[in-house]
């Protein structure tokens, strides 16, 4: 299932359309125990995952708002319930990133939000 309301701030990753990116959990039905944590841990912001009442499992619903290399409620499950593709995957997204992309996008967190500067002197 795709999402067709993709918040804008999910839609592009590094200059890239996140519909491309193949990124996303997968939920093994036979091994989910319907805890329900992984629809916590991704539920907050991202709402990667719903719940199917009736099976009493966890569904990936919108796979396009999972961040990209983000695999929190994989190790969140204790049942080994859901995986990702390898993170190869996610090196080769990376090595397609343009080599300014991030100190554009780093540039501009700074200036969105200058404490994230931690600045030490020399020893």
């Amino acid at each position: 299932m795709t999402n067709s309301n993709l918040p804008s701030s999910f839609a592009i990753w590094h200059g890239m359309e996140r519909s491309n990116i193949d990124w996303h959990p997968t939920v093994d039905e036979s091994k989910c125990m319907g805890c329900g944590l992984c629809v916590v841990t991704c539920g907050e912001k991202r709402n990667v995952f719903g719940f199917d009442l009736e099976k009493k499992k966890s569904v990936v619903m919108f796979p396009e708002n999972c961040m990209v290399g983000c695999n929190n409620c994989g190790v969140a499950c204790l049942w080994d319930a859901i995986s990702f593709p390898g993170l190869s995957y996610v090196k080769d997204m990376v090595a397609k990133i343009p080599a300014d992309q991030i100190q554009k996008e780093f540039q501009k967190k700074i200036s969105d939000n200058p404490s994230l500067i931690v600045v030490s002197g020399n020893a």
